[in-house]
């Protein structure tokens, strides 16, 4: 006999465990949690198990903040111990780098309401007489982070589960999935189950799961050591030790009962095991894998030094077990893009992860969206890029370099170049120094040939370059490619109608005309930003983000109704664009074309379908740097001869190669927002785009939400007093001492000589004797209500 359950979830590890529960919160009990061995039996079990306060980002430490808080509070309702120690931690730096990255993010833990100072190298000897401090130059003291034990927090989500009613099937694998009309049909050794959804948190088996639903996981699983040592008699009699992070020798130590324990990542090979097509062996349970001393040597003197009293005791266990990692690091938690299949896997991090990954889950599959921005963790995120080498190979280049300075700009290295348009040989002949965006180069600015580009928190060498591509811009012109963009035509006779229906902005009403528009999910928040070009009635052209291209193509076409004449077709591996902006653009372009590009016949805001150089493109006069200007969209193998006639005849008009640090720039100077600004967990209303909503006599997805939404945040728009560092994002907003916002992104104006931001603060936040904190210093900031360079919009305007 076939059962039936509103979800299904595949592997009972922590990720699992965790969002069967947060889901029973919510109200979803019908759930079936099947695990093939025991719970814990794949990489939860042997994981250390540590939880750490001071991370990187708001996201990554709401995330911890909330899984402490799920696993606390389980503890309390069951009565069964988690095995909680919380004795704090260090994170220690050694190099000036590692010190302002710590000054960086001291910020989150205040605006979490998270104790942690930074302190020199006296308060670390003072906790930890053991440790040496003698090349530390300072460290993050966290007071309230520490260890769990895997095992019993999780048998304690599963007690708190299976109280509210949810299912948990141990030794019961399941073995297979099909379509089964609007359901999932399972295999499983003990029959068949039809599920409305199925979530999979299969850990090293998410690959061979998520093959089943036709999905490539992006996810590897590799091997991981710590080591416990014979027991330490310095630690008998005294209070528990701090966790002790430290770069030096890629990992952790701390005490384990009257043990010492070190955890190390190595940071010059990642051994992998169990990558597709093979996969992890069925039979597999608490796998672990012999120690590889000559691996992590090095690494293990390093941190025998550190703590010298650990040095000459014998070693009584090694663990060596199998973490899933991901090419970025994030880790995989919401739709996968097959319908109705969820993902929570991918966490190099379960036990500090799974509480809150479970929350985000829980509350996207309920609700519709999470609390929190999850751009970072939607598996979407990876786009056709990811191939299954790439995801090998990327992935060990994070796993190695897990523990290097994220100092701004800092890009992985692997397969690099990983897919280059048609123009890169030619930018990288003019010295193009490039960065990567959802796997394509972009130049960042262009240099000396075979340029490095210099990282690091203040103004760096490439800032001269930058500022001389803005300014020639702003007097001349300037092209940047842009070939890496999400290109979609949408036609039939219903595709305005559809694409209203989805629009907060009302979508252009006349042939040729395109408008900016925002689509919300239905509780008024960012699903994503797009432009809308009307080439003719029923003749559509979109374009957005490289990053968004697989979700606002899934986004649109899920919102097409049963029986509509609606075609879509996605032109992002297709067609490229340049985008040529300045005063001069239109000397440039009256060159190359035929077209009446007057005001009166090719206004602001349109589009034709003109010959440029011969070649046949989609023309919108829009500019995202605020100058006159077009966006050239054609077939990616049109791109070259393009590019070329616009420097051939350009060059008498001033015409530069344009990066994107220039093009941030020239962006922050207009005031215009982008996607650090429009995230998953604001609206329109709570960052100042009121005049994009238009709601009158017309209904659209997430109308009424957007309309009852009181904001509880607004967007300032300021200008940072300080010399030499710009805002990057992620900083924190202070107020008379108290920590009201964070900032969102900014850069520095070059034409207008003012380092710039965008600010989020709490409603209600004056918008006098506000201050930026950046490296653990509060500089002033003054909010502009208006951009600062030509407020009126003069000159993208302009007839000139």
């Amino acid at each position: 006999m076939t059962r039936t359950t509103q979800v299904a979830i595949i592997g009972g590890g922590i990720m699992g465990v965790a969002a069967q529960l947060q889901l029973a919160e919510n109200g979803w009990t019908d759930t079936i949690l099947f695990e093939k061995a025991e719970l814990t039996s794949g990489s939860t079990w042997h994981a250390a198990g540590q939880i750490a306060h001071a991370v990187g980002s708001r996201i990554a430490g709401w995330i911890n903040k909330t899984s402490l808080e799920l696993y606390k509070r389980v503890e309390q309702e069951t009565g069964q111990s988690i095995g909680w120690h919380e004795v704090g931690g260090f994170r220690i730096a050694t190099t000036d780098d590692e010190v302002d990255w710590m000054k960086s993010i001291m910020g989150v833990g205040r605006l979490l309401d998270l104790p942690m100072e930074l302190v020199g190298p006296e308060e670390v000897a003072k906790v930890n007489p053991f440790y040496k401090v003698d090349n530390v130059k300072a460290a993050i003291q966290t007071f309230q982070d520490g260890h769990i034990d895997p095992s019993s927090v999780t048998m304690a989500l599963a007690a708190a589960s299976r109280a509210r009613g949810a299912k948990i099937e141990r030794r019961n694998q399941v073995t297979g999935a099909s379509r089964k009309g609007d359901m999932w049909l399972l295999q499983t050794e003990n029959g068949e189950v039809l599920a409305e959804h199925v979530v999979i948190a299969a850990g090293s088996y998410a690959n061979q799961v998520g093959e089943w639903f036709g999905l490539k996981i992006p996810s590897v699983s590799c091997l991981h050591h710590y080591l416990v040592t014979d027991t330490v008699p310095e630690f008998a009699d005294r209070p528990e030790l701090p966790v002790m992070r430290d770069n030096s020798f890629g990992g952790y130590i701390r005490q384990e009962q009257k043990s010492g324990l070190i955890g190390i990542y190595e940071g010059h090979v990642c051994p992998t095991v169990w990558t597709m097509p093979e996969g992890a062996p069925w039979k597999a349970e608490n796998e672990l894998f012999e120690a590889d001393y000559d691996s992590i040597g090095d690494f293990l003197m390093v941190a025998f030094d550190k703590m010298p009293i650990l040095a000459e005791l014998g070693i009584k266990r090694v663990v060596r077990g199998a973490i899933t990692h991901t090419p970025d690091g994030g880790m995989l938690v919401g739709p996968s893009g097959a319908p109705n299949v969820w993902l929570s896997c991918g966490s190099s991090i379960g036990l500090a992860w799974g509480g809150g990954a479970g929350k985000v889950l829980a509350d996207w599959m309920v609700h519709g969206e999470a609390e929190i921005n999850t751009r970072s963790m939607d598996p979407r995120r990876y786009g056709d890029f990811s191939t299954d080498n790439y995801i090998v190979e990327r992935t060990k280049d994070e796993f190695m370099r897990r523990h290097d300075t994220p100092v701004p700009g800092k890009q992985f290295n692997a397969m690099r170049p990983l897919n280059r348009h048609v123009l890169y040989d030619r930018l990288a002949a003019k010295g193009a120094v490039f960065g990567e965006v959802a796997g394509w180069e972009r130049p960042r600015y262009f240099g000396d040939v075979g340029e490095v580009e210099q990282m690091g928190w203040g103004h760096q060498a490439w800032h001269a370059n930058a500022l001389a591509e803005a300014k020639a811009t702003r007097a001349g012109a300037g092209v940047i490619d842009l070939c890496a963009f999400a290109q979609f035509e949408i036609t039939g006779r219903d595709a305005g109608k559809l694409l209203d229906r989805i629009s907060a902005n009302k979508i252009p009403a006349r042939d040729g005309r395109l408008t900016l528009n925002h689509l919300l999910t239905p509780k008024g928040r960012f699903e994503t930003e797009v432009t809308i070009w009307r080439i003719a009635e029923g003749r559509y052209f979109t374009g957005s983000p490289i990053a968004r291209a697989n979700p606002d193509f899934a986004w649109i076409k899920s919102h097409i109704c049963d029986g509509e004449d609606v075609q879509m077709v996605n032109h992002t591996a297709d067609w490229g664009m340049l985008a040529l902006s300045g005063p001069n653009s239109r000397k440039i372009m009256a060159d190359l074309t035929d077209a009446d590009l007057s005001n009166a016949a090719f206004p602001w805001l349109s589009g034709q379908e003109i010959t440029v150089a011969g070649i046949p493109v989609y023309a919108l006069r829009v500019s995202f740097v605020g100058e006159l200007g077009w966006e050239l969209h054609a077939p990616l193998e049109h791109m070259g001869t393009l590019y070329d006639a616009l420097h051939e005849v350009g060059g008498k008009h001033g015409l530069v190669d344009l990066g994107s640090y220039a093009f941030n720039g020239m962006r922050m100077e207009k005031a215009y927002r982008a996607s650090g600004e429009l995230t998953t967990d604001v609206g329109p209303y709570d960052v100042g785009l009121d005049r994009f909503v238009r709601a009158i006599d017309r209904d659209f997805v997430g109308r009424d939400a957007v309309m009852d939404r009181t904001p509880t945040w607004e967007l300032f728009y300021g200008e940072l007093h300080a010399d030499g560092i710009d805002i990057h994002g992620g900083e924190p907003i202070v107020c008379n001492g108290a920590i009201v916002g964070l900032t969102t992104s900014g850069g520095y104006g070059y034409t207008v000589g003012k380092s710039l931001g965008w600010l989020f603060v709490r409603k209600g936040t004056p918008k006098q004797g506000l201050k930026v904190q950046i490296l653990n210093t509060e500089y002033d900031v003054t909010v502009h209500e208006d951009a600062v360079f030509d407020p009126q919009n003069l000159r993208p305007r302009s007839e000139d």
